[in-house]
Protein backbone atom coordinates (compact mmCIF):
# COMPACT_ATOMS: atom_id res chain seq x y z
CA UNK A 1 0.00 0.00 0.00
CA UNK A 2 1.40 3.39 -0.97
CA UNK A 3 2.09 6.00 1.67
CA UNK A 4 2.90 9.67 1.39
CA UNK A 5 6.49 8.95 2.41
CA UNK A 6 6.84 6.77 -0.70
CA UNK A 7 6.42 9.88 -2.86
CA UNK A 8 9.42 11.50 -1.19
CA UNK A 9 12.53 9.47 -2.03
CA UNK A 10 14.79 11.98 -0.27
CA UNK A 11 15.50 11.56 3.44
CA UNK A 12 13.73 14.80 4.38
CA UNK A 13 10.42 15.57 2.60
CA UNK A 14 9.92 19.11 1.32
CA UNK A 15 6.57 20.89 1.16
CA UNK A 16 5.25 23.79 -0.86
CA UNK A 17 3.31 25.95 1.58
CA UNK A 18 0.63 28.52 0.78
CA UNK A 19 3.23 31.27 1.18
CA UNK A 20 6.15 29.71 -0.65
CA UNK A 21 8.62 32.10 0.98
CA UNK A 22 7.72 30.86 4.48
CA UNK A 23 10.51 28.91 6.18
CA UNK A 24 9.50 25.90 8.26
CA UNK A 25 10.84 22.97 10.24
CA UNK A 26 9.25 19.52 10.02
CA UNK A 27 8.66 18.08 13.50
CA UNK A 28 7.01 14.78 12.61
CA UNK A 29 4.20 13.07 10.69
CA UNK A 30 1.13 12.94 12.93
CA UNK A 31 -1.05 10.73 10.77
CA UNK A 32 -0.64 8.85 7.51
CA UNK A 33 -3.16 6.80 5.54
CA UNK A 34 -2.41 5.91 1.94
CA UNK A 35 -1.36 9.26 0.43
CA UNK A 36 -3.35 11.34 2.92
CA UNK A 37 -1.37 12.69 5.83
CA UNK A 38 -1.06 15.30 8.56
CA UNK A 39 2.31 16.83 9.38
CA UNK A 40 3.42 18.89 12.35
CA UNK A 41 5.52 21.88 11.32
CA UNK A 42 7.09 24.75 13.20
CA UNK A 43 6.75 28.07 11.39
CA UNK A 44 8.44 31.26 12.64
CA UNK A 45 5.84 33.72 13.90
CA UNK A 46 3.08 31.10 13.82
CA UNK A 47 4.49 28.41 16.06
CA UNK A 48 3.34 24.80 15.70
CA UNK A 49 1.18 24.26 12.62
CA UNK A 50 -0.55 21.22 11.15
CA UNK A 51 -0.24 20.71 7.41
CA UNK A 52 -3.04 18.50 6.09
CA UNK A 53 -2.51 16.90 2.68
CA UNK A 54 -4.80 15.01 0.30
CA UNK A 55 -3.80 13.49 -3.08
CA UNK A 56 -5.33 15.41 -5.98
CA UNK A 57 -6.99 12.38 -7.59
CA UNK A 58 -10.04 12.53 -9.83
CA UNK A 59 -12.46 11.65 -7.01
CA UNK A 60 -11.28 14.58 -4.88
CA UNK A 61 -11.28 16.98 -7.83
CA UNK A 62 -14.83 15.94 -8.73
CA UNK A 63 -16.10 16.40 -5.15
CA UNK A 64 -14.27 19.73 -4.93
CA UNK A 65 -16.40 20.97 -7.82
CA UNK A 66 -19.44 20.61 -5.51
CA UNK A 67 -17.54 21.76 -2.40
CA UNK A 68 -18.01 18.27 -0.91
CA UNK A 69 -14.42 17.06 -0.80
CA UNK A 70 -12.81 16.31 2.55
CA UNK A 71 -10.59 19.43 2.38
CA UNK A 72 -13.63 21.62 1.62
CA UNK A 73 -15.65 20.03 4.44
CA UNK A 74 -12.71 20.47 6.82
CA UNK A 75 -12.66 24.18 6.03
CA UNK A 76 -16.40 24.85 6.11
CA UNK A 77 -16.83 22.71 9.22
CA UNK A 78 -14.23 24.75 11.08
CA UNK A 79 -15.93 28.04 10.22
CA UNK A 80 -19.35 26.69 11.25
CA UNK A 81 -17.98 25.62 14.64
CA UNK A 82 -16.24 28.95 15.15
CA UNK A 83 -19.48 30.79 14.34
CA UNK A 84 -21.26 28.63 16.94
CA UNK A 85 -18.67 29.59 19.59
CA UNK A 86 -16.91 26.20 19.64
CA UNK A 87 -13.16 26.03 20.12
CA UNK A 88 -11.58 24.65 16.96
CA UNK A 89 -8.37 25.60 15.12
CA UNK A 90 -9.05 28.52 12.79
CA UNK A 91 -7.81 27.71 9.27
CA UNK A 92 -4.66 29.67 8.49
CA UNK A 93 -5.09 29.29 4.71
CA UNK A 94 -7.73 28.36 2.15
CA UNK A 95 -7.54 24.90 0.62
CA UNK A 96 -4.82 25.20 -2.02
CA UNK A 97 -3.09 23.07 -4.64
CA UNK A 98 0.57 22.15 -4.12
CA UNK A 99 1.82 19.89 -6.89
CA UNK A 100 -0.01 16.56 -6.67
CA UNK A 101 -1.72 17.46 -3.39
CA UNK A 102 -4.40 19.68 -1.92
CA UNK A 103 -3.29 21.23 1.35
CA UNK A 104 -4.67 23.13 4.32
CA UNK A 105 -2.67 24.77 7.11
CA UNK A 106 -4.17 25.00 10.60
CA UNK A 107 -2.78 25.81 14.06
CA UNK A 108 -1.70 22.84 16.18
CA UNK A 109 -3.54 22.47 19.51
CA UNK A 110 -1.22 21.01 22.11
CA UNK A 111 -2.70 18.85 24.88
CA UNK A 112 -4.09 15.43 25.78
CA UNK A 113 -7.10 13.95 24.01
CA UNK A 114 -10.29 13.24 25.91
CA UNK A 115 -9.80 9.56 25.10
CA UNK A 116 -6.31 9.52 26.64
CA UNK A 117 -7.70 11.11 29.80
CA UNK A 118 -10.55 8.61 29.94
CA UNK A 119 -8.06 5.74 29.81
CA UNK A 120 -5.94 7.28 32.58
CA UNK A 121 -5.96 5.26 35.80
CA UNK A 122 -4.34 7.90 37.99
CA UNK A 123 -6.41 8.62 41.16
CA UNK A 124 -6.16 12.39 40.64
CA UNK A 125 -7.77 12.08 37.20
CA UNK A 126 -11.26 11.39 38.65
CA UNK A 127 -12.23 15.03 39.27
CA UNK A 128 -10.77 15.95 35.89
CA UNK A 129 -12.99 13.37 34.17
CA UNK A 130 -16.12 14.78 35.83
CA UNK A 131 -15.26 18.25 34.55
CA UNK A 132 -14.38 16.82 31.15
CA UNK A 133 -17.77 15.07 30.88
CA UNK A 134 -19.59 18.27 31.88
CA UNK A 135 -17.72 20.46 29.39
CA UNK A 136 -18.07 17.89 26.61
CA UNK A 137 -21.82 17.78 27.17
CA UNK A 138 -21.95 21.58 26.93
CA UNK A 139 -20.17 21.43 23.57
CA UNK A 140 -22.62 18.83 22.26
CA UNK A 141 -25.54 21.00 23.37
CA UNK A 142 -24.05 24.15 21.86
CA UNK A 143 -23.49 22.47 18.50
CA UNK A 144 -27.05 21.08 18.44
CA UNK A 145 -28.60 24.42 19.39
CA UNK A 146 -26.67 26.07 16.55
CA UNK A 147 -28.62 23.88 14.11
CA UNK A 148 -25.66 21.57 13.51
CA UNK A 149 -24.55 18.03 14.20
CA UNK A 150 -21.08 16.49 14.22
CA UNK A 151 -21.36 13.12 12.50
CA UNK A 152 -17.79 12.12 13.34
CA UNK A 153 -17.44 13.36 16.92
CA UNK A 154 -14.82 11.17 18.61
CA UNK A 155 -13.08 11.40 21.97
CA UNK A 156 -9.71 11.16 20.24
CA UNK A 157 -10.55 14.34 18.29
CA UNK A 158 -11.35 16.32 21.44
CA UNK A 159 -8.18 17.92 22.83
CA UNK A 160 -7.89 19.33 26.33
CA UNK A 161 -5.59 22.26 25.65
CA UNK A 162 -2.52 22.43 27.87
CA UNK A 163 -2.56 25.22 30.46
CA UNK A 164 0.14 26.46 32.81
CA UNK A 165 -2.45 27.36 35.48
CA UNK A 166 -4.02 24.46 37.39
CA UNK A 167 -7.08 26.47 38.45
CA UNK A 168 -7.94 27.38 34.84
CA UNK A 169 -11.20 25.75 33.60
CA UNK A 170 -10.78 23.01 31.02
CA UNK A 171 -10.37 24.30 27.50
CA UNK A 172 -11.75 21.71 25.06
CA UNK A 173 -10.98 21.93 21.35
CA UNK A 174 -12.47 19.95 18.45
CA UNK A 175 -9.64 19.29 16.02
CA UNK A 176 -11.34 17.49 13.12
CA UNK A 177 -14.54 19.29 11.99
CA UNK A 178 -14.96 17.42 8.72
CA UNK A 179 -18.22 15.79 9.88
CA UNK A 180 -20.19 18.99 10.56
CA UNK A 181 -23.65 19.00 8.97
CA UNK A 182 -26.79 21.11 9.26
CA UNK A 183 -29.54 19.64 11.44
CA UNK A 184 -33.19 20.60 11.72
CA UNK A 185 -33.91 18.46 14.79
CA UNK A 186 -32.40 19.32 18.16
CA UNK A 187 -33.07 15.89 19.67
CA UNK A 188 -31.77 14.00 16.61
CA UNK A 189 -28.60 16.08 16.68
CA UNK A 190 -28.03 15.45 20.41
CA UNK A 191 -28.60 11.71 20.02
CA UNK A 192 -26.30 11.51 16.99
CA UNK A 193 -23.36 13.16 18.75
CA UNK A 194 -23.75 11.42 22.12
CA UNK A 195 -23.95 8.08 20.32
CA UNK A 196 -20.81 8.91 18.32
CA UNK A 197 -18.94 9.71 21.54
CA UNK A 198 -19.84 6.26 22.90
CA UNK A 199 -18.75 4.24 19.87
CA UNK A 200 -14.96 4.35 20.32
CA UNK A 201 -15.00 3.14 23.97
CA UNK A 202 -17.52 0.44 22.98
CA UNK A 203 -15.35 -0.81 20.11
CA UNK A 204 -12.26 -0.85 22.36
CA UNK A 205 -14.04 -2.54 25.25
CA UNK A 206 -13.42 0.43 27.54
CA UNK A 207 -15.99 0.75 30.32
CA UNK A 208 -17.15 4.34 30.85
CA UNK A 209 -18.46 4.94 34.41
CA UNK A 210 -22.20 5.55 34.50
CA UNK A 211 -21.64 8.73 36.51
CA UNK A 212 -19.65 10.25 33.63
CA UNK A 213 -22.33 9.28 31.12
CA UNK A 214 -25.05 10.91 33.23
CA UNK A 215 -23.05 14.13 33.71
CA UNK A 216 -22.35 14.41 29.98
CA UNK A 217 -25.94 13.74 28.95
CA UNK A 218 -27.48 16.11 31.51
CA UNK A 219 -25.03 18.82 30.52
CA UNK A 220 -25.94 18.36 26.84
CA UNK A 221 -29.70 18.51 27.46
CA UNK A 222 -29.71 21.90 29.16
CA UNK A 223 -33.26 23.27 29.45
CA UNK A 224 -34.91 20.68 27.21
CA UNK A 225 -38.66 20.40 27.98
CA UNK A 226 -40.26 17.31 29.50
CA UNK A 227 -41.73 15.99 26.22
CA UNK A 228 -38.49 16.63 24.38
CA UNK A 229 -36.54 14.82 27.11
CA UNK A 230 -38.77 11.75 26.89
CA UNK A 231 -38.41 11.67 23.12
CA UNK A 232 -34.66 12.20 23.44
CA UNK A 233 -34.15 9.28 25.86
CA UNK A 234 -36.23 6.98 23.67
CA UNK A 235 -34.06 7.79 20.66
CA UNK A 236 -30.80 7.61 22.63
CA UNK A 237 -31.63 4.22 24.13
CA UNK A 238 -32.42 2.81 20.69
CA UNK A 239 -29.29 4.31 19.15
CA UNK A 240 -26.96 3.05 21.90
CA UNK A 241 -28.44 -0.44 21.75
CA UNK A 242 -27.67 -0.52 18.03
CA UNK A 243 -24.11 0.69 18.63
CA UNK A 244 -23.53 -1.92 21.36
CA UNK A 245 -24.80 -4.65 19.06
CA UNK A 246 -22.47 -3.58 16.25
CA UNK A 247 -19.53 -3.33 18.68
CA UNK A 248 -20.10 -6.93 19.81
CA UNK A 249 -20.12 -8.06 16.17
CA UNK A 250 -16.58 -6.74 15.56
Amino acid sequence: MLKLSDSHPQASPCFQLFDQSTPYTIIRCLKEEDLRSVWLLEIPGRGLTTLKRWPANWQLRWKSFFRQSQPDRQLTGAWKLLKAGINTPQPATPVYRAGRFYQLEMPFIEGATAYDLLKSELPESQDLLYELARELGKIVGRIARAGLRHRDLKLENVVVKASSQEATPLSLWLIDPVGIRSSFSLTDSLVCMLDRLAIQPLNDGLAVPLSLQIICIQSALGQLSGNQRRHFFQLLRKSLLGSRFRAHQI
